[in-house]
């Protein structure tokens, strides 16, 4: 597929033969030796020899930097190395397959963990716990356990992540979120100090608990900084997780020693993974399969990542083949636990392989908001452009979850308008692994290293998260640069006018969380860009620059920028549109024919001038999945007409009667067969929605519901909200029994 692509790009291009036909006789052997070479044992120290010296090679990285230079000039550059050749499995080949609500992870021996752990919360004398064990044991989900169990006990709880160099600003910005301080520390750009003063101050006299989660090393002054002073009163706990027992002293923690599984323990987590929950299919398999436990020292995670990457076979060879490569790679490390991830990465298939050690994107303390991980995916090439591109992604997430390199939930997200949100997350360490990975080949996550001038041939640079204050990139040619990510650096005001002026090939650019107002022109130069996130910034216009993205797929933007500009209609590949703040939208909108997601403020599509998108509009943009929409007194005839028939991809519609006129819910939305999520205001509401077989989330506000006794009928409804209808007192008492539901319904309003 390279070669092909390159070769249909060469024929424009005569100059460009002799380059091409050295890369054409090459690539293909040297493609292939690397992925047989890739699927061999990382100890394998004759191919380790190889790379390692290919990888220094100046002839080939002149050669290949000499080529790729001259297809930028001519604005060629496209995805020509497809990160992998294996298509999408039959068995995941939809376009998304979610967990119910929660992360479902299978536990064994957690139990009596959880009571021992509560019975020390009840021990007054000791404010701080800590639960220490080696990486992989299952401390941080011990922790999960208690804290979901306890947290409604206190007047806050409070769950802080920790990785490896950590941030006050950062930890402090999270406790006052928690507080419900909003941005106070960031706006008024205040000390440690008085940071840590006003969250003491919030928290004095209250009952709380706070979770220090991973924590490598602490500081004696580590919970005055934060403003976590436990000598208030005796109804403040403190519950650390940590690899080190140093941490437990400096902070004069009671000590919980977590022990690994015991036999039986180990065997039935592994049964479950490897068998489905059964037995082994024979005894020989069995044999194996205890060997290999032993071998995973009854650690849960290793257990549990190698278990899921067993062949799904009878013969015995093959499992012998894994516990010899097992052991193999563990005599070669005295740590245990991070040679048997690295097995479990090195047997992915390649596209696997990036998009796994693309997760180093997101600071370990984030949950993953899986829609922004495949736009990024996308954005990077790791998933081929063409048809199904969509079910690749979503089929990347369902594999690494079956492999345990994931956890996937749905989370209920309050707000404008109430969802249910798909996120993942990676364990601490497999999230550790991530970032090693990354590290070699060619990625920056360090302010010391990005200021360097040496590292001219780095991939990405990530430093969402590092507190720093201007982007310290130091001005070299980072023509191979890829992905900058400076997310959530507040103190970030200004992008300098040339730092773009170096990047041509950079696919992603994270800005969001930071406090610049203006973007430099020479970001318009880069015409591979496909995934720029402004949100949260303080830009309120559109920049100019933006217009000449002609590859951007996702833009984002901070709801204080209330309009769209005539021109947007240029950006031709968009798929992905946030601006929160816009309500009415330019005409030219509708040109945009591969948008997938508008997310807006209310819609507002009323016919005034020719200047905004009207309802006719819609006729061009048959790939929305995703729109809220208000109905005026110009547009409600479109609606009784069945103008959102035409929607049929849309999955989550929110629409809203903003007028006195009673209106029904046109019948031929039933055509939306792909609906998840609907959310009516003020409509009435036909039978046929029962019909609707595979929408899970039903909200019906101050509308006609007396068909409501029949929506016990829908299939795959997960969550349902009534209000504002006094015919609706309750629910029917079969609701939910047909399989597994969420249902919630808030008080009515009193007549």
């Amino acid at each position: 597929m390279a070669v092909q692509k390159l070769t249909d790009e060469a024929k424009v291009l005569p100059d460009f033969s002799n380059d091409f036909s050295w890369l054409k006789d090459n690539l293909t052997t040297v493609r292939g030796f690397l992925q047989d070479a890739d699927q061999q044992s990382p100890n394998n120290e004759g191919v380790k020899q190889w790379l390692e010296k290919g990888g220094t090679s100046k002839d080939i990285k002149e050669r290949m930097r000499y080529i790729i230079e001259d297809v930028n000039k001519l604005k060629l550059l496209r995805e020509v190395f497809p990160a992998s050749d294996v298509s999408p499995s039959t068995s995941h080949s939809v376009e998304r397959k979610k967990s119910y609500l929660l992360p479902s992870v299978h536990s064994v021996g957690i139990e009596s963990k959880v009571d021992d752990m509560l019975r020390l919360l009840d021990n007054n004398a000791s404010p701080i716990i800590a639960v220490v064990g080696m990486g992989g044991i299952g401390n941080s989900y011990l922790l999960q356990h208690v804290y979901h169990n306890v947290k409604e006990r206190y007047d806050k709880s409070i769950w802080l992540s920790f990785s490896l160099s950590y941030s006050i600003s950062t930890l402090q910005c999270d406790i006052a979120s928690h507080l419900g301080l909003g941005q106070q520390n960031k706006s008024e750009g205040i000390s440690h100090e008085r940071a840590a003063e006003l969250i003491h101050e919030n928290l004095k006299g209250k009952r709380y608990l706070v979770v220090l989660d991973d924590l490598w090393e602490a500081r004696e002054d580590l919970l005055s900084k934060l403003g976590l002073l436990t000598g208030d009163n005796g109804y403040c706990k403190i519950l650390v997780s940590t690899r080190n027992r140093e941490v437990c002293t400096i902070l004069n923690a009671h000590i919980y020693e977590m022990q690994c599984l015991l036999e039986k323990e180990s065997w039935s987590l592994f049964c479950f993974y490897a068998f489905k929950g059964g037995k082994a299919p024979n005894h020989q398999i069995e044999e194996v399969g205890r060997d290999i436990v032993k071998q995973c020292g009854n650690l849960p995670l290793a257990i549990k990542m190698v278990a899921a990457s067993l062949p799904k076979t009878t013969m015995p060879r093959d499992w012998v083949r894994k516990l010899h490569r097992l052991k193999e790679v563990i005599i070669a490390d005295d740590d245990q636990i991070l040679p048997i991830l690295r097995l479990s990465y090195f047997t992915l298939p390649a596209r696997l392989k990036a998009c796994f050690a693309f997760l180093s994107f997101f600071p370990k303390v984030e949950q993953i908001n899986c829609e922004y991980l495949l736009y990024l995916w996308i954005g990077e090439g790791f998933i081929p452009a063409g048809e199904g591109q969509w079910e690749a992604a979503w089929d990347c997430i369902n594999q690494l979850t079956n492999l345990c390199l994931l956890q996937q939930w749905e989370q209920y997200e309050d707000g404008p308008c109430c969802k249910l949100v798909n996120y993942c997350k990676s364990h601490d360490l497999l999230h550790d692994l991530a970032i090693t990975i990354s590290k070699e080949n060619k990625c920056i996550f360090s302010v010391e290293e990005a200021s360097k001038g040496e590292n001219s041939d780095c991939c990405r640079i990530l430093l969402g998260m590092k507190d720093v204050n201007d982007p310290p990139i130091s001005e070299r040619r980072l023509v191979w640069l890829r992905t900058l990510s400076l997310s959530q650096n507040w103190r970030i005001t200004n992008i300098p006018g040339n730092l773009f002026t170096a990047m041509r090939g950079l696919r992603v650019l994270e800005l969001s969380g930071t406090r610049i107002s203006k973007l430099p022109q020479s970001l318009g130069k880069m015409k591979l860009l496909k995934i720029l996130n402004l949100n949260g910034t303080k830009i309120e216009k559109v920049p100019e620059c933006v217009r000449h993205l002609k590859s951007l797929l996702f833009l984002a933007l901070p709801p204080r920028c209330k309009n769209l500009p005539v021109w947007i209609n240029e950006v031709k590949c968009l798929q992905h549109l946030q601006c929160k703040g816009v309500t009415r939208m330019p005409k030219g909108i509708s040109k945009l024919v591969a948008l997938r997601t508008l997310r807006s403020d209310w819609l507002d599509l009323s016919s005034k001038g020719d200047r905004f998108m009207g309802p006719n509009d819609f006729v061009h943009m048959t790939q929305l999945q995703e729109l809220s929409l208000d109905v005026n007194n110009e547009m409600d005839s479109r609606i009784e007409e069945g103008i959102l028939a035409l929607l049929v991809k849309m999955r989550r519609l929110t629409i809203c009667n903003s007028i006195a006129k009673d209106l029904e819910l046109p019948k031929k939305m039933a055509a939306m067969e792909d609906l998840e999520s609907l959310i009516i205001w003020s409509f009435a509401v036909g039978s046929w929605i029962c019909d609707m077989a595979n929408l899970r989330e039903l909200e019906l506000k101050w509308c006609d519901c007396s068909n409501y006794p029949e929506l016990q009928t829908m299939p795959s409804l997960v969550r349902l909200e009534l209000s504002g209808n006094d015919s609706c007192k309750e629910l029917p008492k079969a609701f939910g029994q047909r399989g597994p539901r969420r249902v919630y319904t808030p008080a009515l309003p009193q007549n």
